[in-house]
């Protein structure tokens, strides 16, 4: 691996000259070029373009997205508390595509319920009794 760094404006120090913050810019401005991707064991990527690196460090399709409109296709979302939409029944939105969840205020014969979309319906998911010790 090639690693080359060039200073734009020459400057030499003389023996016995005090290397001072002062002094030290007076040098410019460094600049640095890799000729090859640096490798993941050096710190690097290993890659050339951001969508290998993000392959080679396992970043998976969840590292491209939007933080307010994310797609979770596999794994395990835990440790963390999910929040549905809430809307009353005169606001749900389509029940299309199949297997949305949402909250609705009204949506149990005016008590709250938790309702699953099958692709047609708002389908009511019973909630049941309060949770006690």
């Amino acid at each position: 691996m090639a690693i080359s760094a060039s200073v734009t404006r020459g400057f030499t120090f003389a023996t016995g000259v005090e290397v001072t913050a002062a002094a030290l810019n007076q040098l410019g401005t460094p600049s640095v070029s890799v000729a090859t991707p640096i490798a993941v064991s050096n710190g690097g990527t290993g890659s050339a373009n951001a969508s290998d690196a993000r392959s080679a460090l396992g970043v998976g399709t969840l590292g491209t997205q939007a933080s307010n409109a994310i797609a979770v296709t596999g794994g395990t979302i835990s440790g963390t508390i999910m929040t549905l939409p809430s809307y009353a029944v005169s606001g749900v939105p389509s029940a299309s595509p199949a297997g949305q969840m949402i909250y609705v205020t009204d949506g149990n014969s005016g008590a709250a319920t938790v309702a699953v979309s099958d692709g047609s319906a708002w389908k009511v998911v019973a909630l049941g009794a309060t949770i006690s010790t």
